[in-house]
């Protein structure tokens, strides 16, 4: 026969609760610390996510989940049709304004407004066009124009139509603000316009045209936006419903996926951002663990005696393992959603600082409230609670009524203190207040090994966040993103995204450059087109070996020109670059030996690794030094013919009758960030040639950018003169050192901001665990402070032993953090050095020199603050209250 006792069981638990508001207010403090820290970082990994996600869809152009590629009215329709198709939208490219030549224009017709929001647009004042000679147009058109802001303002533009140039003066009947992460303006026209314009042309006339003129690919043609029910497997769906439609994916129907959606990113995430996100949530337990667990153990202990009464009355260890968690449950409902609320305003507040970091500045936007966050926190915080009072609970469910009278801190009586004594005694010794803290420090090891390991991780923690900043490099960054002081090119080099294929300076921009003071080098970079080097029996062999060891990438828009080199029916067809002297010494030499002097004497080339392969050894090159490479170029008797698939389009370009010369390999080199076009071709490697190869009148190679480098005193002229330019015209652009120094500054102080702030929250989780465990041991030592100073030991003596004691546990922690927060930091850090070319590992004493005075100010004051809440009364009345 069972007795129902549930309800005495919590009444008895939620009456030892209210009897430990001490205990209470720190394990609160405690859960609520750990809530923060759990809210405060998955607030900002979700904000990560967003930022990513936004910043890619707004350069993507558009929320949607598919996109048709240059479809006609019947196509568009019957993949809508499809059951797996939730919603769709779509616009027709009409042409792009050439008189913009800031930023590509491109005029557009839509028939609803939703298409506009999901662009991110937001008209500022207006309405969609209705009038055959209205338009909607953004900032940068009306500020290149010279128009202001204002509804009815007249917009010139002139763009190709079907091969016919138009000239129309449109009125500005809506306009949004510019979006500079947007590969492009866009321009939205009437329909009334886009039918008058269109004329008796049918979709067959717009698709004979693609095919005809591959440069104007999808003018009149519908861009159709998909919408599907989730963005799971995105390709797979757009897919089949093209599929379902009749028309074969690819060949008849040109689709794309929006890339921006984290779903269909997941499988290409950065292995080390999984990694540090891990070990954050590791971190972050393992913390609240440790202080969770130690406030729960100290209390149990002190409660012993009462635990084991109640089994003395026939309580069972199942019901005081229920008492204990249920004490654990009820804090929790306090401390976790307190926890919650913080950690989420501490992301909020740290998210702005976080898009600087990661160059998401330009997103105005706030973090989003996410019931994922929330319920992540809360799990998690409430996974380390459960885990924390398990064992207190255990151990007060496991009991007896007998060793429970035994069960109590050490009062200094036992068998192993009166060996030390007896010790002593032998020695000749004196027993001192410093000797007295640091024997106590054995009263309770496991208690002091919680404590020591929390306050350890704040100093570890810091150490790491520290070490980390100090070891970026600003002078390897800003020589990685710039030759000389300045760097002067088109707005696709200098903006670092190639956003299409124009690369041209304008000659006058250079000769403004060059008619400054104070030029004291000038380095000029080269690109050459249409130049391929030739496939040879050796680099099959060799990259039929990359690709069964899963070295090359053979993703399936891949795999077709890899067969291709295979065979030798494809030759490679990286960039070709041409440097003058200057910068030929800042190329890293991974194999062989770089001799400028013969190299500028013609006959060798210098090859970079395969596109992709990182940490490439030497014997992933295809070729080595001192091999023979054939380079093919095209030239004025050379010949090109476009290669089209069964339904006429064009899928690729052949070329006859080009120049063949033989080169020896010099080297194997790496070309700097700030020396390349930030374009690479997979599975392919980029060449170097002599700059002498490159001519200002060959039609297939092109100046893409020129380096200065300038006297100190003229650094400000120069730039001020470059500024002018380039405000006039928004195609040329230039970067500066000094502009990269400030960059760089920026991103190590909020990176530096950030960890620090999550530092403070860990030390003050480890202060809030030391600060309870030395309140509860000097509470529960009362009766032996009371028999030490009634044999006549003093206030003074007993308080400097206090201290000591408090010191000693930072000593300790001190010491541990040291030694593992240098060996971790170096294990850690030493291993980002190799990933990150400006970032080199260098020890810093600063955290230790930070942390230990804080933590030793805390030591002082804790048991001061303890001891003098105590001694307010008698010795009598202390040995009353102990032996009652």
């Amino acid at each position: 026969m069972r007795n129902n006792n549930g309800a005495s069981v919590r009444r008895l638990s939620d009456r030892s609760l209210r009897n430990n508001r001490m205990r209470n207010i720190f394990a609160v403090a405690a859960i609520a610390l750990t809530g923060i820290l759990f809210t405060a970082v998955f607030s900002l990994t979700g904000g990560a996510m967003q930022a990513i996600q936004e910043s890619t869809m707004r350069e993507v152009g558009g929320r949607y989940h598919a996109g048709l590629k240059a479809v006609t009215g019947e196509q568009y329709e019957k993949v809508c049709e499809d059951p797996s198709v939730r919603e769709s939208s779509y616009t027709i490219l009409i042409g792009i304004a050439d008189n913009i030549v800031k930023r590509q224009a491109e005029i557009r017709y839509t028939p609803e407004q939703s298409v506009l929001e999901n662009m991110f647009i937001t008209l500022e004042e207006g309405r969609m066009p209705e009038a055959a000679d209205e338009i909607i147009v953004d900032t940068f058109v009306l500020e290149e124009l010279g128009e202001p802001c204002e509804l009815g303002a007249k917009i010139p533009l002139c763009f190709s139509f079907m091969g016919e140039e138009i000239e129309k003066e449109f009125t500005l009947c809506g306009f949004y603000q510019g979006d500079s992460i947007a590969h492009a303006s866009e321009l939205f026209v009437s329909e009334r316009f886009w039918k008058a314009l269109k004329g008796s042309l049918t979709d067959e006339d717009f698709v004979r045209w693609k095919e005809e003129h591959p440069e104007d690919a999808g003018m009149g043609l519908i861009a159709g936006n998909l919408y599907f029910e989730d963005t799971s497997d995105l390709e797979g769906k757009v897919r089949a419903a093209i599929a379902n439609a009749g028309y074969e994916p690819d060949t008849e129907v040109a689709y794309g996926v929006n890339w921006a959606y984290m779903e269909s990113r997941m499988a290409a995430a950065d292995p080390l951002t999984v990694l540090i996100l891990l070990g954050a949530v590791i971190v972050i337990l393992l913390t609240g663990y440790l202080i969770i667990y130690n406030i729960f153990r100290i209390s149990v202990v002190n409660d012993i005696r009462f635990y084991g009464l109640l089994k003395t009355i026939g309580t069972t260890e199942r019901q005081i393992r229920r008492m204990v968690r249920r004490q654990a449950v009820l804090l929790s409902v306090i401390g976790i959603p307190v926890g919650l609320f913080i950690g989420f305003g501490i992301g909020r507040l740290l998210f702005p600082f976080m898009l600087r970091i990661g160059d998401y500045g330009e997103i105005k936007s706030s973090l989003e409230f996410h019931p994922w966050i929330f319920v992540s926190g809360a799990l998690f915080s409430a996974l380390a609670v459960c885990l924390s009072s398990g064992k207190p609970g255990k151990i007060a469910g496991s009991v007896s009524p007998v060793e429970a009278l035994r069960y109590a801190e050490p009062d200094g009586s036992g068998r192993a203190a009166r060996r030390r004594r007896k010790k002593k005694r032998k020695d000749g010794g004196s027993f001192s207040a410093v000797s007295m803290a640091f024997s106590d420090l054995s009263r309770n090891r496991s208690t002091v090994v919680v404590v020591i390991s929390a306050m350890s991780l704040s100093v570890i923690f810091l150490a790491i966040v520290m070490t980390a900043v100090g070891s970026f490099r600003v002078d390897r960054y800003v020589e990685q993103r710039i030759a000389g002081d300045f760097l002067l090119g088109h707005v696709n080099i200098t903006s670092g995204s190639l956003r299409d294929g124009e690369l041209s300076v304008d000659p006058e921009f250079l000769a403004l450059a060059d008619a400054q003071e104070g030029i004291e080098e000038r380095a000029e970079m080269w690109l050459r087109f249409r130049s391929f080097v030739e496939i040879d029996e050796k680099a099959q062999v060799q990259l039929n070996r990359l690709k069964e060891e899963g070295k090359l990438r053979q993703d399936p828009h891949f795999v077709e020109e890899l067969e291709k080199k295979l065979q030798g029916e494809k030759e490679f067809g990286g960039s070709f670059y041409g440097y003058d002297r200057e910068l030929l010494s800042r190329l890293t030499v991974l194999d062989g030996r770089l001799d400028i002097d013969r190299f500028m004497e013609g006959g060798y080339v210098l090859l970079t690794p395969i596109n992709g392969l990182e940490k490439v050894s030497a014997d992933e090159h295809v070729y080595h030094p001192g091999d023979a490479v054939t380079v093919e170029r095209f030239t004025e008797g050379s010949m090109s013919r476009e290669i089209r698939d069964a339904s006429g389009v064009v899928v690729d370009v052949a070329y006859d009758d080009l120049e063949k010369q033989e080169y020896e390999v010099m080297a194997i080199v790496e070309i700097p960030y700030s020396m390349d076009i930030h374009m690479y071709a997979a599975n392919d490697f980029d060449v170097i040639l002599p700059p002498q190869e490159f001519e200002e009148n060959d039609d297939n190679a092109q100046l893409f950018a020129v380096s200065y480098r300038v006297a100190k005193e003229k650094q400000e002229a120069f730039e001020e003169a470059l500024r002018s330019y380039t405000e006039q015209n928004g195609k040329m652009g230039y970067v500066t050192k000094e502009a990269l120094r400030k960059e760089f500054e920026n991103m190590t102080a909020m990176v530096a901001l950030i960890g620090i702030t999550l530092s403070t929250v860990v030390a003050l989780v480890g202060i809030l665990n030391f600060s309870n465990a030395m309140i509860t041991q000097i509470l529960s030592r009362k009766r032996e402070f009371a028999m030490l100073q009634s044999i006549g030991m003093t206030n003074g003596q007993l308080q400097k032993m206090l201290i000591c004691e408090g010191i000693s546990y930072v000593a300790v922690s001190g010491t541990a953090g040291f030694v593992l927060g240098s060996a971790l930091s170096f294990v850690i850090l030493g291993a980002l050095g190799d990933l990150v070319a400006f970032f080199e590992y260098r020890f810093q004493i600063l955290p230790f020199v930070i942390m230990l005075p804080v933590l030793g100010t805390v030591a002082v004051l804790v048991p001061l603050f303890a001891w003098r809440s105590i001694r307010k009364k008698s010795i009598v009345e202390r040995l009353r209250e102990a032996h009652s």
